[in-house]
């Protein structure tokens, strides 16, 4: 008989009161907390949202990973669910299942280690230095690279979106220049020298569906050069007219650069 895995759970409330239980299902047992139907705690403390989840074999391990739990401070609780640390033998947890409104972050301050409250959308607040934490996309770039009227896609070989058709690019170095790190990445995964020929926009996406947000950079660019080849992030590579591009497009914001390069093309 196939036995059935339990999950020790760990809920920030609304009044920032942390809440620890265990359950076979953290999707459902999160939403009947959120109902009413969970716990009296949680009852009156409503949104209540996952910070940490471990994964143990069976109730038994779960309920005495439970009772360790509950028995730490409420910092040391934090520090291990903020910091996606193990513990009593099982490693932290990301169940897909749960979505992202029930969910919510744990974070620290980077100036004095203190834990970060929400402020506002966009920062946080040390609670004990006071230091306000502001959240930035982080910066990537790209490069539509064009040659005889056709675009080089590369398949992506990492996840997010792994195996679907992706533009050149990545994250930016700490002090690089967006259209230099273009030209870096699409040399690190295509094997081709380029030059940026002109800025074709800015667009705001998520790194998948739990990452961060990022303000992506995309340039024109032509082939000066190399031998290509995919390499790096990317498992291969195709050319493709712009009446033939695939369907399966990782991002949700690429689609919309191709389609402004698509416009540009015919405007050529």
């Amino acid at each position: 008989m196939q036995t059935r895995d339990w999950f020790l759970y760990v809920l920030r409330c609304v009044d920032d009161t942390l809440y620890t239980g265990i359950t076979t299902d953290l999707k459902r047992r999160i939403a009947e907390h959120n109902k009413g139907r969970g716990a009296r705690y949680t009852a009156a403390r409503r949104p209540a949202k996952l910070i940490g989840a471990y994964r143990f074999p069976d109730r038994s391990a779960a309920q005495r990973a439970e009772a360790r739990f509950k028995r730490l401070s409420r910092t040391r609780k934090l520090q291990l669910v903020a910091r996606e640390l193990s513990f009593e033998g099982a490693v932290f947890y990301h169940d897909e299942r749960v979505p992202d409104n029930a969910r919510a972050a744990v974070r620290f301050c980077s100036h004095c280690g203190g834990l970060l409250k929400e402020l506002a959308r966009s920062h946080q607040v040390c609670t004990a230095c006071g230091r306000v934490h502001y959240r930035n996309a982080k910066p990537c770039a790209g490069a539509l690279i064009a040659r005889d009227g056709r675009l080089l896609l590369v398949k992506r070989a990492i996840q997010p979106f792994l195996g679907y058709w992706d533009i050149p690019g990545g994250f930016l170095e700490e002090d690089e220049h967006p259209e230099a790190g273009a030209v870096r990445e699409a040399l690190e995964e295509t094997g081709l020298e380029v030059q940026v020929t002109d800025l074709l926009g800015f667009y705001v996406d998520r790194y998948g569906d739990e990452g961060g947000y990022c303000l992506n950079i995309y340039f024109l660019a032509e082939v000066t050069g190399g031998q290509e080849h995919p390499a790096d992030d990317a498992a291969e590579l195709a050319w493709f007219a712009p009446d033939e591009l695939p369907d399966q497009i990782a991002f949700d914001h690429a689609r919309e650069v191709l389609d402004d390069w698509v416009r540009w093309m015919k405007t050529c």
